[in-house]
């Protein structure tokens, strides 16, 4: 009988062992990141001060926001964004050249730590990385050759140019499909900018279909091209910052950098520069950064 005691006591110590580390285990596990997050420590955000550089991706195709000027070296709207983004933080600029599909897979392999390219936001684009707050709001249309075609009705029916990896296609034929048009329309699909250009130029398609302050860029040049001017155009366009998905941290001082750029004045400056009254490419302003209260 003792015998039968003492093993029955050993076997409670020993279950009271197992309960203890379990409830620790358990313990452990609610206080740790869940799968995909990042504390302060990990973050993107703590390499790049660590680095003491920020690369960024921007294109040398996309005026006014970015492109190589007369010296060769990448300028814009989105360079000077992206500059005031690495002051704030008290890093260098690098500046890394991307295109239109590169932009997100560089983000994704980690060649670049943000993509400062006049890249829409939508839902599409969210499932594979995140985005700030808008810093530019505009909205897309189509350029055509001037004389034949006036208004979006006009191009019920004909080809239209987009480029690879933007959604201004995709805008288009939604607008036919919200007038009534479902499949009215058939879209071209070019590498580049410029061979989507010369295709309107050329007539090997009646319009270009991207966002309206890049089409006034070409068009300034060149008194051949119109932009059509519906209101509204054929979609909204709302600017972001791209970076890796699920760094909340990193997010936080994107946004604060832009809201700092805001409230000090220099993003004013920085959009009158590039799209004000005086400037090449006009574009009234249709947004603003927010900026939270400072409490």
């Amino acid at each position: 009988m003792k015998t039968l005691l003492k093993l029955a006591r050993a076997h409670r110590a020993v279950l009271t062992v197992i309960l203890s580390l379990a409830v620790i285990a358990l313990a452990g596990c609610s206080t740790a990141p869940s799968k995909g997050s990042t504390t302060a420590s990990d973050s993107l955000y703590s390499a790049v001060k660590s680095r003491g550089t920020l690369r960024v991706g921007v294109r040398p195709d996309d005026p006014p926001h970015s492109f190589l000027n007369a010296q060769g070296r990448l300028a814009g709207f989105d360079v000077d964004i992206a500059a005031a983004i690495a002051r704030y933080w008290g890093v260098k600029l690098q500046l890394v050249t991307v295109n239109e599909l590169t932009r997100i897979s560089y983000l994704q392999n980690g060649r670049i730590d943000l993509a400062v390219t006049s890249i829409s936001k939508t839902v599409q684009r969210a499932e594979q990385v995140d985005f700030s707050e808008t810093y530019f709001y505009s909205e897309q249309t189509i350029l055509v050759r001037k004389g034949k075609y006036h208004h979006l009705a006009d191009l019920i029916g004909q080809t239209i140019a987009a480029d690879r990896g933007s959604n201004a296609g995709d805008n288009w034929l939604a607008w036919l499909k919200a007038h009534g048009h479902p499949g009215a329309s058939h879209l071209e699909y070019f590498g580049d900018k410029q061979s989507s250009l010369n295709a309107v130029k050329q007539g090997a398609v009646a319009g270009w279909a991207e966002d309206y302050e890049l089409l006034a860029a070409y068009a300034h040049h060149d008194p051949s091209l119109y932009i059509i001017q519906d209101p509204g155009g054929i979609g909204v366009k709302l600017d972001g910052v791209a970076m890796h998905k699920n760094d909340s941290t990193l997010m936080l001082e994107v946004n604060l950098a832009l809201q700092h750029v805001a409230s000090s004045g220099e993003y004013d400056k920085i959009y009158n520069h590039w799209f004000g009254p005086h400037s090449a490419t006009p574009v009234p302003r249709m947004g603003n950064i927010e900026v939270w209260p400072n409490g």
